[in-house]
């Protein structure tokens, strides 16, 4: 696997001294004509990006294709902004400790092998899918994690601090709130009317609970 990092210059020393030791780093300008493959991971630094930065995720996820994973670098004011829209793999704040990054990214790089379905939920983790209903679900890398997590403990109820620790590897920098995002998310994608999964336990954290009202 190799790690994309496109950066400003000024940031390019930071990536390069905590990853260079672990992984194969190449630069990957916004101009560049370098087309990572499948498995392969471009971490974009977004933190000192002007305009529209959700654009430019969702422009450069649709040029990299199937099978290339984004890692966005943000502002703790970018995350506040996160919705449906942001197309990313996964993201991590900015003031990220090196162990941290190196963390996340060789989570990125676990091979999944185990089926799942549930309802008109099916989740084939050979091919890296999810389908409701028959359809194609598209779900980042960090929300797909989270969903074949508590998909694979039925009625079993999670804090968010577990599943920081048990999804991201770690205790995440970020806080609690990033859960929240990704659940919000993944119930935009996944769920339909009379068909229910993840159910919150207020105070407590998510359960996964398929309610059918059909």
């Amino acid at each position: 696997m190799k790690v994309y990092v496109s950066c400003g210059e000024d940031r390019e020393e930071l990536f390069r001294g905590i990853l260079e030791d672990d992984f194969t780093l190449e630069a990957f300008p916004a101009a560049s004509r370098v087309r990572p493959e499948a498995g392969d991971v471009v971490l974009i630094d977004l933190v000192e990006r002007p305009g529209d930065w959700r654009s430019c995720l969702e422009e450069l996820k649709r040029a990299l294709g199937d099978g290339v994973r984004l890692l966005a670098v943000l502002r703790f004011e970018q995350m506040r902004a996160l919705d449906s829209r942001a197309k990313m793999d996964d993201f991590i704040a900015d003031g990220f400790t090196g162990e941290e990054m190196r963390a996340r990214l060789r989570r990125m790089q676990e091979d999944r092998s185990v089926s799942a379905a549930v309802g008109e939920l099916e989740v084939d983790e050979e091919r890296y899918e999810v389908r409701v209903g028959g359809a194609p679900v598209e779900l980042t890398f960090k929300e797909f994690e989270l969903l074949r997590f508590l998909m694979s403990r039925p009625g079993k109820v999670f804090t968010r601090e577990i599943l920081l620790e048990q999804v991201w590897g770690y205790d995440y920098f970020g806080g609690a709130r990033t859960v929240d995002v990704h659940i919000r998310r993944i119930r935009s994608k996944i769920e339909r009317e009379g068909h229910t999964y993840i159910r919150t336990i207020r105070g407590v954290g998510y359960i996964f609970e398929h309610v059918s009202l059909v």
